[in-house]
C-alpha cells in the first residue's frame, strides 16, 4: 500500500524503465496571501515546499482503491479526484505550482503517451 497523510492506494508498482523519477528536488514558494493563511492555520512560517517526484503505475482494481482520507491522522487535504490529461492538470493547477507540474510532466512525458 502506498500511503501518505494525503491519500492511499493499495496496488501499484514503480515504473522501472526510462525516466522513473525527477532526479532533483522541485520547489515552489507560496505567494504572500497563501503563506499568511498557512501561517495562521499552522502557527509557523511556511515559505514553500520542496518535493521529490517518482513515477508509479496503478495496478489494482482502480478507482475503488483510492482513499482520499489517508491514514486518518489528519484532516483530508483533498475532497475529490479525477483522471485527466496532462494539459488539464496544468490548466487546473494553482499558478504558483504550475512550473513544478510542467517539469514533472516533461520528465515523465515518455510514459504519458
Amino acid at each position: 500500500m502506498y500511503t501518505t497523510t494525503e491519500y492511499s492506494y493499495v496496488s501499484f508498482s514503480f515504473v522501472t524503465q526510462g525516466n522513473i523519477k525527477v532526479p532533483y528536488w522541485l520547489t515552489y514558494d507560496f505567494p504572500p496571501e497563501v503563506r499568511e493563511k498557512l501561517n495562521q492555520q499552522w502557527g509557523s512560517d511556511w515559505k514553500g515546499q520542496a518535493q521529490k517526484w517518482f513515477l508509479f503505475k496503478l495496478t489494482g482494481k482502480g478507482e475503488e482503491e483510492i482513499n482520499l482520507l489517508g491514514d486518518g491522522t489528519e484532516k483530508p487535504e483533498f475532497g475529490e479526484w479525477a483522471w485527466m490529461s496532462p494539459d488539464k492538470v496544468i490548466d487546473l493547477a494553482v499558478v504558483f505550482k504550475k512550473p513544478v507540474y510542467k517539469e514533472v510532466l516533461a520528465a515523465f512525458s515518455t510514459h504519458l503517451q
